[in-house]
């Protein structure tokens, strides 16, 4: 039986959740509640959870306390972040992690 996104989001840790706003045509904001499902040491990727799933980065820029966000458009880029997040794991989870929220999104489709 799959579980319903809305109770896996309630219980999932804090800092593998994020919301992701988007701008419609016609001006109106979105939010689009993301998992986050691959790390690794300067860039996070989170996925949304709507029928559409959009793919979104958050990449720490080196020497600053900044962050840029990104929509990944060429799921290349989501594979290639996806296998660096699982080659460079580290088990503790300090370098790479690929994160069983992903697993979550395979099951519940």
């Amino acid at each position: 039986m799959p579980l319903d996104p809305a109770s896996f989001l309630q219980h999932a840790a804090p800092d593998e959740k994020t919301t992701v706003y988007t701008k419609a045509a016609d001006g109106t904001v979105q939010e689009h509640p993301a998992l986050l499902i691959a790390q690794t040491k300067h860039q996070k990727l989170f996925i949304t959870l709507e029928k559409r799933r959009r793919y979104v980065t958050h990449t720490q820029v080196p020497g600053s306390n900044d962050v840029e966000i990104d929509f990944l458009q060429d799921y290349e880029e989501v594979e290639a972040l996806m296998e660096d997040a699982g080659l460079d794991g580290i088990h503790d989870g300090e370098q790479g992690i690929v994160y069983h929220n992903l697993l979550f999104l395979l099951m519940n489709q």
